[in-house]
């Protein structure tokens, strides 16, 4: 076939969506001691033919499958041990396919299954959960329940996320701000992001709100916004000292490259 063989041995990882991996047809199958098997196959991909195997056997990992040459991984976009998952299913599923296998074999092929469909429902959970954490980013709701809680619903203003917009500033970030003219609240957009709690989206909202409920005044020719009746209120916020704590600690992370791929915001 004119290529150079290069052994891969690599444990099933990272089970993906299937996709096409080429014509498979199974060859030779060897039987070996303490109730393994060994299964060659080719994989006809791109008009070229690639040489595997697949080793099922007691112990840690039940299966490995191999492929004997390198260039077969530069088919896929995918990862190579996503390939390597889907492949692993792919030959064993046909292995498994009106033919005689050995109980025991046929019980480690089993749970070989068993593990990977209950791999496959922890990352639909997983996916789950942050859907559900991404719907919890939603200010309106955010608002009405700070709103309903802690303002008796006295709060009227509008709330949006703000742009994202290039900033150089090193040394702080703007969480949120509070047009009194307009009524309108404008939080940042980089607390979108998953790395960032709920509790520090939900204070900067409720902080801003804060300043509608204890408006800024004039004292000795200067204008106090946060002045003692606002940070009496601002305390009140049941999550205070754990968002505190965070904007303390962990504000600069907000300051590289967003994954929200927006531009940088001043709120």
């Amino acid at each position: 076939m004119g290529f150079r063989m290069n052994l891969l041995k690599v444990p099933v990882q990272t089970l993906v969506k299937t996709f096409n991996l080429g014509t498979l047809a199974l060859g030779k199958c060897r039987m070996e001691a303490g109730e393994s098997l060994t299964r060659m196959f080719t994989l006809k991909k791109n008009g070229i033919d690639f040489v595997g195997q697949v080793r099922v056997r007691p112990g840690s990992p039940a299966v490995q499958v191999e492929v004997f040459n390198k260039f077969f991984f530069e088919e896929f976009d995918q990862s190579e041990s996503a390939v390597l998952d889907n492949l692993a299913r792919k030959v064993l599923k046909q292995m498994s396919k009106g033919e005689e296998l050995p109980g025991a074999v046929r019980t480690l092929i089993q749970g070989y299954f068993e593990e990977q469909n209950l791999r496959t429902e922890a990352e639909e959970k997983k996916e789950e959960q942050v859907a559900e954490t991404v719907n919890d980013r939603n200010l309106g709701k955010i608002f009405e329940r700070l709103n309903q809680e802690y303002f008796n619903n006295r709060i009227q203003a509008k709330i949006m996320w703000g742009r994202d917009v290039k900033s150089h500033n090193k040394s702080g970030f703007c969480y949120g701000s509070y047009d009194e003219g307009k009524k309108l609240i404008r939080i940042h957009p980089r607390l979108k992001q998953g790395f960032v709690p709920l509790y520090v989206l939900e204070f900067t909202v409720y902080h801003e709100m804060c300043h509608q409920f204890a408006p800024a005044y004039r004292k000795n020719r200067t204008w106090q916004s946060h002045h003692p009746e606002f940070k009496k209120k601002e305390r009140e916020f049941k999550g205070f000292k754990d968002a505190r704590n965070w904007e303390k600690h962990d504000w600069h992370r907000l300051l590289l490259p967003s994954s929200e791929n927006t531009e940088l915001t001043t709120g």
